[in-house]
């Protein structure tokens, strides 16, 4: 809603005679405290462009816009450089009431590639990150008008997985598989890696299952048939429960032969060569060392697979671009296969989107070590948490709604934690911490959004529209243009790929609730004041519920 101010004031600049390029270099910011306003006009670029001093040149802006009258403004202040505009809180109202239906998924077309989990392997809160922050960033797009084709790929193949059914076979032929049969199978490849660190004899093994996968050879091929469903189903769980869903799955036992080919396309137009036997392509000279597409002993790994990922991709779907969700880990492999792709020929945008790691207090995380928290074992305990308080909270309830509002709780809880801080900076995990009630968290934002909803279960329906020309006090002033903002945020989330600006909003919104509902009494026997506080209400509720279900939230109905 703010852009459509900055739009008028930029049309009434550029009328009284500021060039463009001089007006794009000019920004519009909020001011540092609510008092004085709600945008502010930083006037450097007008200063140099009109050569006087910044406060003249802030003067000089005032005086246009006062002439021009613009209806939403309702005063404006200079404090230095700056040009401190105050919005008609009726206005704001009125344009929230009658907000525009979300953008239209329009051109250009983009795919978004994220939660790539290993088959045969265990699924935990490093992957969790990766996840949530890709649904986010699907949701958030969406909502700005991008036209997003969300998709997730499956490493099914590899020497992971060799290593894995090598355990399974060596060590637990006999047994009969439990009812989790994901997570007893993932445990195999941390059994088999520490069992190989001993028993360095037993590698050639492992390789022989490995060539036997690739040629595809009856008995282990079925047994890799049979064991990857059972990670499949998993997967398949685990996205149900975060809420995920996807336009497509890729599966790499699916391309990888595809793969091969475009190595030998790549090597036969002296693109890539040979290097001791492997298949590279140097980046050397760019500084960006060697990419292998092709061991020394004939047998592809994720590069090969990834190169036809890519193809797949924009054969299948009329893409302009594509983007892949990855660990910082990742970066400069991903500028590698980015190059080689070029190099082949491609010319869509192609993005790597990186996020730090998630790490335990005591260092990062290793599927090898085995000392990696497990999404199943996480979500049990934080049901088992948010189930005692809730029990707590609540001793008349009965047991199901109990079970069914302590397990959206911890979902939620969980998928906040991912998403509430900014992808550049690192998760050290607490899974403590995600269920309190008092500060940066999920639970927080469901609280305050259940004791907006009760509010209106005591009026037995919802608010009228706000009274007009009514005298809203500098908090409730403060509020609306809090408000007011949530466009401009979702927007500078989706340009910046950051889901946790909406998270902070949100945590700034369900702290200025709780502040104004301790000082103010919202069900005020005075039918004006009542009606006007309970539309603010209102609409901080609505807010707030669009914000989380943007970040991926599922909602508590009641706390």
């Amino acid at each position: 809603m703010i852009d459509r101010i900055i739009t008028s004031i930029q049309k009434t600049l550029t009328a009284a005679g500021v060039p463009a390029e001089v007006l794009a270099k000019v920004q519009f910011g909020e001011p540092p405290r609510p008092e004085l306003g709600d945008i502010a006009v930083a006037c450097f670029p007008l200063a140099s462009a009109w050569g006087v001093a910044p406060p003249e040149a802030a003067n000089r802006v005032q005086s246009i816009l006062n002439d021009a009258a613009i209806p939403s403004i309702a005063e404006m202040t200079v404090t230095g450089p700056y040009v401190n505009i105050a919005l008609k809180t009726d206005w704001i109202v009125n344009v929230l009431a009658n907000a525009l239906p979300a953008k239209k998924q329009t051109h250009p077309r983009i795919m978004l590639e994220y939660s790539q989990p290993n088959t045969h392997k265990e699924y935990h809160v490093g992957h969790l990150r990766n996840a949530c922050y890709g649904n986010a960033l699907v949701n958030i797009w969406r909502a700005t008008g991008r036209n997003v084709t969300a998709v997730t790929y499956n490493n099914d193949v590899g020497s992971h997985v060799a290593k894995t059914l090598w355990a399974y076979k060596k060590f637990h032929g006999t047994e009969k598989p439990p009812r989790e049969k994901g997570r007893w199978l993932a445990g195999m490849y941390v059994e088999a890696t520490r069992a190989l660190e001993e028993h360095p004899e037993w590698k050639e093994e492992v390789s022989d299952v490995l060539r036997k996968l690739e040629t595809k050879d009856k008995k282990w091929f079925a047994l890799w048939k049979e064991t990857r469903k059972w990670s499949l189903d998993e997967f398949h769980e685990i996205y149900k429960e975060l809420g995920l869903k996807f336009d497509a799955t890729f599966n790499e036992s699916a391309i990888k032969e595809r793969g091969h080919k475009i190595v030998d396309e790549l090597l036969a137009r002296g693109i890539a060569k040979e290097s001791q036997g492997a298949i590279i392509m140097d980046f050397e000279e760019q500084k960006k060392g060697v990419l292998i597409l092709r061991k020394s002993d004939g047998a592809g790994n994720y590069t090969t697979s990834d190169l036809a990922l890519a193809e797949e991709k924009f054969s299948k779907f009329k893409l302009d671009e594509a983007a892949v969700v990855t660990d910082k880990r990742q970066a400069l492999y991903f500028e590698q296969l980015f190059m080689t792709l070029q190099a082949y020929g491609f010319k869509q945008k192609l993005v790597n989107l990186v996020y730090e790691l998630v790490t335990l207090p005591e260092g990062a995380m290793s599927s090898r070590k085995g000392n990696v928290v497990l999404y199943e074992m996480l979500r049990e305990d934080v049901v088992a948490a948010a189930t005692e308080e809730t029990r707590a909270r609540h001793p008349e309830w009965a047991a199901k709604k109990v079970a069914t509002t302590a397990h959206t709780l911890a979902i939620a809880a969980i998928k906040f934690t991912m998403v509430r801080t900014s992808p550049n900076k690192i998760i050290v995990f607490d899974k403590s911490e995600m269920l309190s009630f008092d500060g940066y968290t999920a639970p927080y934002l469901e609280y305050t959004l259940a004791r907006i909803n009760s509010i209106f279960k005591k009026t037995r329906g919802t608010a009228k529209s706000a009274p007009k020309n009514y005298q809203w006090n500098a908090v409730e002033k403060a509020m609306w243009g809090k408000l007011v903002r949530f466009g401009e945020v979702v927007n500078r989330a989706a340009n910046e790929n950051d889901p946790s600006e909406i998270a902070k909003y949100c945590f700034d919104l369900a702290r200025g609730f709780a502040s104004y509902y301790e000082n103010n009494r919202v069900l005020e026997d005075d039918v004006i004041i009542r009606a006007a506080r309970l539309a603010l209400v209102k609409q901080l509720g609505s807010t707030l519920q669009r914000g989380m279900t943007l970040l991926g939230l599922p909602l508590v109905k009641e706390m």
